[in-house]
């Protein structure tokens, strides 16, 4: 967080979160959710009316673009994905340097909204 000059607000831990699931059968199960860590960020947007949302505005017409923020590494050690083909991992994801790989990717990409060049959402709409 230092390395990138952003605040945080927060964080959950979810690694103890269950619940108690009733079968119709009466049976009583224990749920848990995956192991995971949510922190909020802070950064300065320039618009804030602009909103990028996952769904393709155009489609057969939009492309999507994968950043590999990982470097080529694919480190899935303890991830969600993981965990769901019963695998641990040796390698927890990670970005090796955050100030090239995830803040030059944020800027690039708030620069290619201001542009036009990636499709929004508008208030409008």
């Amino acid at each position: 967080m230092l390395e990138l000059g952003i605040a945080v607000d927060g964080g959950k831990d979810s690694l103890s979160m269950a619940a108690q699931v009733r079968h119709p059968s009466g049976k009583t199960e224990t749920v848990k959710s995956p192991g995971t860590l949510v922190i909020s960020a802070y950064a300065p947007c320039p618009d804030i009316t602009k909103v990028v949302t996952p769904d393709l505005k155009m489609p057969g017409r939009s492309k999507l673009i994968y950043i590999d923020l990982g470097n080529g590494k694919n480190r899935l050690g303890g991830s969600a994905l993981a965990q769901c083909y019963k695998q641990i991992g040796d390698e927890s994801p990670d970005v090796d340097d955050p100030a090239i790989y995830l803040k030059d990717t944020f800027n690039v990409i708030q620069y290619f909204i201001d542009k036009g060049l990636i499709s929004i959402r508008t208030r409008q709409e």
